[in-house]
C-alpha cells in the first residue's frame, strides 16, 4: 500500500524526495534512511513503544487501562462511544464518509482507529493500524500535497498546537479540507500529557488561517457536567487515596453515563456552548 500508492507524496526534513531503493526508504537528497519496505510503518521519528511516561500523572490507571483497551480496537472504541462524551453532530467518521473517492486524506493522530481503508493513518506511536509514526508538528509530507486531514481530540496533548495547525496548512492543498475536533469542559487525560481546552472563539481563533464551513459543538454540557461531577466526588470520596479515586471515578462514570444522552436536547442551546465538552471545525484552505 505505501509503495504503491503514497511513497510519492512522502518528502524528507531536508526537503528531498523519499524513494525506495533496495527495500529501505531513502531520502534522495541527504541519505537518511527511515526504515525498510518490509515494516508495517513508515518510521519518521522514533517511535514511543512505551506508557512509561504516564505513571506519574493523576489519571494513570485511567491511561493504562485505555492503553490496555486499545490492543483491540473494536472494543475500544466501543467502550469509548458508551462511556466517552455524546457525539452530538458531524463526527469525524460521518465527515469522512462523506468525502469523495480516490482523495488523499490523513488522520493525524490516528491511534488505533482506521476510518476508512484509504485513508493514511499518522501517530506518534506505532500502533498497529498506523501506517506513519511521526509528530504532527512535523509531518514528512509534501506542500500542498493532501486532499483532507482529520485531528481529532489531539491537540490537547501537544505543547504547541499552533505548530500542528501551520503543519497541516502546508501540506493542504489549495482548497482542502480539514476536520479539527478539540475539548473544552472536560477533565484531565494524559496521553502521555494533557495542555490545552478551547472555548469556542478560542477555536476559531487557532483556526483563524481556514474558511469556516462548520463551528458547532461536538459533545454538550451535559457530557461535561457528568465527567467533572465524577470527578468531584472520586476525589471527595477518596479521602487522598488514590485506589479509592480510581474506583470511585470508574463507578461514578458508569453511573452517570446515562444521563449523556440528554446532549440530543441541551446541545441545541445558544448557551451550551458556555459548557460544552468540546468542539469540532471544519474548514477549507483557501490559498
Amino acid at each position: 500500500k505505501l509503495m504503491k500508492d503514497w511513497i510519492n507524496l512522502l518528502r524528507c526534513r531536508c526537503g528531498g524526495v523519499i524513494k525506495i531503493e533496495k527495500q529501505d526508504f531513502i531520502c534522495l537528497n541527504c541519505g537518511k534512511k527511515f526504515g525498510t519496505a518490509d515494516d508495517s510503518y513508515f518510521n519518521y521519528a522514533e517511535a514511543d513503544k512505551s506508557t512509561d511516561k504516564m505513571s506519574n500523572n493523576a489519571d494513570s490507571l485511567i491511561a493504562k487501562i485505555k492503553y490496555f483497551f486499545k490492543r483491540y480496537p473494536k472494543l475500544f472504541y466501543f467502550l469509548a462511544y458508551i462511556f466517552g462524551g455524546r457525539q452530538v453532530n458531524t463526527t469525524a467518521q460521518k465527515f469522512v464518509d462523506n468525502l469523495g473517492k480516490d482523495l488523499v486524506i490523513v488522520n493525524l493522530g490516528s491511534g488505533t482507529k482506521s476510518l476508512r481503508k484509504d485513508v493514511i493513518n499518522v501517530d506518534f506511536f506505532p500502533f498497529p493500524t498506523v501506517d506513519v509514526v511521526a509528530k504532527a508538528e512535523e509531518l514528512p509530507f509534501k506542500d500542498n500535497i493532501i486532499d483532507s486531514i482529520v485531528c481529532d481530540n489531539v491537540l490537547e496533548h501537544i505543547k504547541k498546537p499552533e505548530a500542528v495547525v501551520t503543519e497541516i496548512r502546508r501540506v493542504l492543498k489549495p482548497g482542502g479540507m480539514v476536520y479539527m475536533g478539540v475539548p473544552f469542559i472536560i477533565q484531565y487525560h494524559s496521553s502521555p500529557n494533557d495542555f490545552h481546552r478551547w472555548p469556542a472563539e478560542g477555536v476559531k481563533e487557532l483556526m483563524s488561517d481556514f474558511e469556516e464551513l462548520e463551528l458547532k459543538i461536538a459533545c454538550g454540557p451535559t457530557s461535561a457536567m457528568t465527567t467533572i461531577f465524577a470527578e468531584w466526588l472520586a476525589i471527595a470520596l477518596s479521602f487522598n487515596l488514590k485506589f479509592l479515586y480510581n474506583t470511585f471515578l470508574i463507578f461514578f462514570t458508569i453511573v452517570f453515563t446515562p444521563l449523556k444522552w440528554l446532549d440530543y436536547i441541551f446541545s441545541r442551546y445558544k448557551t451550551a456552548v458556555n459548557i460544552a465538552y468540546g468542539f469540532y471545525f471544519i474548514g477549507k484552505k483557501s490559498r
